[in-house]
């Protein structure tokens, strides 16, 4: 089978998925109630819930600018923002054909970086946020426990996700020199073709083992990121005037947002939807599913329009 063959397989699958769980969230509602429900939205509140989704994108540029600075590559603010801004628009747009995460790669390589180091900066920053997402979701649980009455043993996979994302944060930033001696040995069909670039890739992580400082302060950037996400969806609850408080969401972003990460939707179109649906109305009493629906496809639309304005930043740079 070919590899557009298999590319649109997988895309088609996907959408499937999304068009499946969209008929499922919605079966038991229409959308005269959904726009209903986001008839009286507040417009100011819903401008800062924008802006403060943009400010998250500014405090993970400083974060990318530390970890590749360790790396040995200098890089301007607006350049990574930049990026970003452009791996918004690539991951709602093209989803198929290049992620978010390839064009800051590829970025991260004009700047200077060697290939290898430009995937590690990248895939360290990743784990960094996700990271930062499960000490949040875990600390909500701690600190607030009978919000997770509600659901069952939550507390116990938090509390493991917590413990298995340390884990791969620990092999990334740690790896041993022994496990490039483990790729040498080994001899796999068509291994050679990606032994090298392995140990590149392996060689630029062990950069970071001597920069626990900048580790520190990276993660402490993603700690912001994360408040800065939260505030930025109890704004649009706000602006829906949803009767929900702030410290729900320091319990239920990290935890639709983990779930938006399973590959199996276009960008996690449906996905969100039943989450919300479910998380709100587990946890915030007096919710209803039209107007859970509503709030995600609010905070769905200010994706789109950063995504439109990435797009616009790389038409711009081209």
């Amino acid at each position: 089978m070919t590899t557009n063959k298999k590319h649109l397989i997988l895309t088609t699958t996907k959408c499937s998925v999304a068009v499946a769980l969209l008929f499922w969230v919605l079966r038991k509602t229409n959308l005269t109630e959904i726009f209903l429900a986001a008839k009286d939205t507040n417009i100011p509140l819903l401008m800062a819930a924008l802006f403060i989704y943009f400010l998250s994108y500014y405090i993970r540029s400083h974060r990318w600018r530390l970890l590749l600075r360790a790396q040995g590559v200098n890089a301007s603010i607006p350049d990574l923002l930049k990026s970003y801004m452009v791996g918004i628009f690539f991951s709602n747009f093209l989803p198929s054909t290049l992620g978010g995460d390839a064009v800051r790669v590829y970025d991260a390589w004009q700047l200077g970086a060697s290939k290898s180091r430009a995937v590690a900066t990248v895939i360290v920053d990743r784990f960094l946020g996700l990271l930062g997402l499960m000490l949040f979701a875990v600390g909500s649980l701690l600190f607030a426990q009978q919000l997770g009455v509600h659901l069952p043993s939550l507390q116990l996979w938090l509390l493991l996700g917590a413990m298995l994302v340390f884990l791969l944060v620990w092999m990334l930033l740690v790896p041993s020199r022994q496990m490039v001696k483990l790729i040498i040995k080994m001899r796999l069909p068509l291994w050679q073709n990606l032994q090298q670039k392995l140990i590149n890739i392996i060689k630029a992580f062990l950069v970071f083992r001597n920069y626990q400082a900048v580790l520190s302060m990276s993660l402490g950037l993603s700690l912001m990121v994360q408040i800065s996400v939260i505030v930025h969806y109890y704004l649009i609850a706000k602006a829906l005037n949803l009767p929900v408080t702030l410290q729900i969401f320091f319990l239920i972003v990290p935890l639709v947002t983990v779930i938006m990460v399973l590959p199996i939707s276009i960008n996690g179109i449906g996905l969100r939807e039943n989450a919300f649906v479910l998380l709100l109305g587990t946890f915030a009493s007096g919710i209803s599913r039209p107007e859970a629906i509503a709030f995600s496809w609010l905070a769905y639309g200010i994706v789109i329009i950063q995504g439109l304005l990435g797009g616009i930043v790389y038409a711009l740079r081209k």
